[in-house]
């Protein structure tokens, strides 16, 4: 919890003391837990009438700007860099000291200085709390007059390379509304690429002396904590473990969720999968479901490994209201659902005052998930506890102090329901390097997974936010979001299935999910890899029809989209010359069975079949294959080859004499 800053006002010759709240400003910095407090004491030099009343405002004496710079280093160093100013608005007051107190231990190397030069702090470390105090020797009374100071120290935890990009997670900053000005720069090596995500949207930025130079102002650090990605991609190598059980004495199947692309976001790139299914496919959802047959009382360890790509796809939210949604996803994934409880009252009430007609869908979620966000607070107790059973909408809305990840989403999706606008929940892996900030609190036994919500939002498609880590860390994770959210599972048309990896446990005891960080970026290059397979019936007589079989394989290691089959014929016609596969994950495959149709009795000569398959990769790059069977029509009026005649003629003739040989034999006395 922060604490609130205390001025101290001293008459200066009574010296009676009066205590009032002023502004704090707290800190959640990647990997730091506690709040960073900053407190200005102030003496009071005349003016007994208002210390009679009480009523004396440190804002209305004073007025405070600040130019912060944090600079960043490739060796993950920061150097904060604070230059601070407070102008004298009456001349009854002057600042003799300012303390601050970081909630860490890590700050090092402090040094400070005022317009008589260097100053030397006292830095106080304990109970993971550092106090720096700061004694001024210049005394700046007057109207007008400005005293000018500032502070540095290097600041460990907040920049990290994590992977192939690099993430910055600043301070939380509350309370500056009351401040003149605040301004905030990082500075970071051009080498650590292109910019991925960043919140607020800075003020401005520029590129100067092979440093980056990102500004933001007051309006916008009102609006959260600063974070930020640099890079072009994020990759992960993973390797999941599901046991499969048949409890059963007689024979069984179980279906489980490998990972999965989700477009324009998160790529699968498949190494292997030991054993192989006997099928895969994919769902409405888009999850892809291995399916694995199992004798009586089997079990069955199957492997997954591989990578996951994760990109940031353009988050510029239209302005299209609720008219604009695709009627069937709202059709779809807008109903209630077990811990989705669209329909109760409570529920509806709350959804009726956020979703303004007036508003766009993005600003009404917006609403959805600023209410959520306060309306909640984050259970640490729960957490440690291991004691997570999910609550559900209803229950997250009635016990508001009870919640970890999964209330926070089945909240936001109930209300985004209930409001009319689909609304999934999605359940895998987050990288966090603090607890507090970035928790995770989906426990599946001997793994941590976590949960956060998917909304379709019109011009932008499905969108995926995290209203848990925005209570908890103090940043945006509706209007940004990051490359630490790895999905596993996509949960529409049911809340509770399928299930993540995990969750598949014999032992409660054994971790399952083993996920790293990965700099392997070449396994990015590899492509889907089509195989299409046709054959047709070995025996075809017009004017009736034949069938063919036609089977599409992926034998590569990364998924095809958008696959479709184009049938060609050269005398026989075709019911569909196209064939819809869409999505084909690697090692899936699919059959199909074609009627081919004779346009009259006297077609006759050998028939082609060409089957044409195309299908893109992630990227949006085509990729084919193609190939063909050929066989004879025959007419009815001659329905065999004179090869055949002759064949069938021979046996014919074969079995006559035969069969006079045989009758021969026997009638002889």
């Amino acid at each position: 919890m922060p604490k609130v800053a205390t001025v101290l006002f001293a008459k200066r010759k009574t010296r009676t003391r009066l205590w009032r709240d002023v502004i704090f400003v707290e800190s959640k910095p990647r990997s730091l837990k506690a709040a960073v407090l900053f407190a200005l004491i102030l003496f009071f030099l005349a003016s007994p009438t208002l210390l009679k009343t009480g009523k004396i405002q440190a804002a209305g004496e004073f007025k405070t700007s600040y130019d912060t710079v944090y600079n960043v280093e490739e060796n993950e160093e920061v150097k904060v860099t604070q230059n601070i100013t407070i102008e004298n608005l009456t001349s009854q007051y002057y600042v003799p000291q300012y303390k601050f107190t970081i909630g860490s231990e890590s700050p090092k190397n402090v040094t400070a200085w005022d317009s008589t030069g260097s100053i030397t702090p006292k830095v106080q470390r304990e109970d993971g709390k550092t106090l720096i105090t700061l004694d001024f020797r210049a005394r700046v009374v007057g109207k007008g007059n400005k005293l000018n100071f500032g502070v540095s120290y290097d600041f460990p935890g907040l920049a990290n390379r994590n992977g192939l990009i690099w993430e910055i997670n600043l301070l939380k900053i509350t309370g500056i509304a009351d401040l003149s000005s605040y301004n905030l720069t990082v500075s970071v090596p051009t080498s650590f690429g292109p910019p991925l995500f960043q919140f607020p949207s800075p003020t401005s930025q520029e590129v100067s002396n092979q440093r980056r130079l990102i500004k933001f102002n007051k309006a916008a650090l009102l609006q959260g904590a600063p974070r930020m990605g640099f890079g072009k991609f994020q990759l992960y190598e993973l390797a999941l473990t599901y046991h499969l059980q048949n409890t059963r004495i007689g024979l069984g199947y179980t279906e489980i969720v490998i990972p999965s692309d989700i477009p324009e976001y998160q790529e699968i790139i498949q190494k292997s999968l030991l054993p192989a299914p006997v099928s895969i496919r994919v769902d409405n959802d888009g999850n892809y479901l291995a399916r694995y047959n199992l004798r009586p009382l089997e079990k069955k360890e199957v492997v997954w490994e591989g990578w996951a790509a994760l990109y940031y796809p353009d988050r510029d939210f239209a302005t299209d209201k609720l008219a604009a949604l695709p009627p069937e996803l709202v059709s779809k994934y807008t109903g209630s659902q077990k811990y989705w409880e669209t329909e109760e009252i409570e529920i509806k009430a709350e959804a009726a005052q956020l979703a303004d007609p007036k508003l766009s869908v993005a600003e009404i979620l917006q609403r959805i998930y600023t209410f959520v966000t306060g309306k909640l607070s984050y259970d640490f107790k729960k957490l440690e506890s291991g004691e997570l059973v999910r609550l559900g909408a209803l229950t997250a809305l009635s016990q508001t102090d009870k919640a970890v990840c999964m209330e926070y989403t089945d909240l936001f999706v109930a209300l985004a329901r209930a409001a009319g606008i689909p609304a999934r929940e999605v359940n895998g892996f987050a990288y966090t390097a603090d607890d507090t900030s970035r928790p995770l609190s989906l426990r599946v036994e001997g793994d941590v997974l976590h949960a956060w919500p998917q909304v379709y939002i019109p011009g932008t498609g499905w969108t995926m936010v995290d209203p848990t880590w925005g209570s908890t860390s103090g940043s945006n994770y509706f209007s940004a979001f990051d490359l630490s959210h790895l999905a596993f599972v996509v949960k529409g048309e049911s809340s509770e299935y399928p299930l993540p990896a995990g969750s598949y446990k014999i032992d409660p005891n054994k971790k399952d999910v083993e996920v790293s960080f990965s700099t392997e970026e070449d396994v990015i290059t590899k492509k889907p890899k089509l195989q299409a397979e046709v054959t047709l019936a070995k025996f075809i007589l017009s004017p009736w029809s034949a069938l063919a079989r036609v089977i599409v394989s992926n034998t590569g290691d990364a998924t095809a989209f958008s696959t479709q089959a184009g049938l060609e014929s050269n005398l026989l016609g075709l019911e569909d010359p196209t064939l819809e596969i869409g999505t084909l994950p690697p090692g899936a495959s699919a059959e199909y069975t074609v009627r081919l149709t004779s346009p009259s009795p006297w077609v006759k000569g050998e028939e082609k079949l060409k089957v044409q398959v195309s299908a893109q990769d992630f990227g949006g790059k085509e990729v084919q294959a193609n190939q063909e069977d050929t066989e004879l029509v025959r007419p009815l009026y001659w329905p065999l080859r004179i090869q055949e005649i002759g064949i069938a003629a021979g046996f014919g003739l074969l079995i006559f004499f035969s069969r006079k040989i045989f009758l021969a034999r026997i009638s002889k006395p």
